[in-house]
């Protein structure tokens, strides 16, 4: 049985991962609290702690979530961290961000400008 500390993700991420993990890999969960516990299926099959973290970082890679977490095991049990990002990382998330939604507002507004010429 391999168990999972989900405390540091948001709660939608936290279902997330365990429909994630269970579609990947012959396994069932129970849940308790912010702790999802992992045991095989079937008593044939035997998933181990590091087949588990391999999938939670494709999780994590799935949804651009790898700059904002880390995952640590020991013994058995593995821990969502939040990481602490830099300076330079945040104020380049912040642009990308900003960039984002006034391209979109950019696009609107030539939409507009089209429509108005017909």
């Amino acid at each position: 049985m391999v168990s999972i500390d989900v405390s540091a993700l948001d709660s939608n991420l936290k279902e997330d991962v365990v429909s994630f993990i269970e579609a990947k890999l012959p396994v069932k969960s129970d849940k308790d609290g912010d702790l999802i516990s992992f045991e095989d299926k079937s008593p044939r099959t035997h998933v181990s702690s590091p087949e588990i973290r391999t999938y939670m970082k494709r999780f994590l890679h799935s949804k651009d979530l790898k700059k904002q977490f880390r995952i640590l095991s020991e013994d058995g049990s593995l821990t969502f961290v939040k990481q602490k990002l830099e300076k330079e990382e945040e104020e380049e998330e912040e642009k990308t961000k900003k960039a984002e939604s006034s391209g979109s507002k950019k696009k609107e507004d030539e939409k507009a400008e089209d429509e108005e010429e017909k």
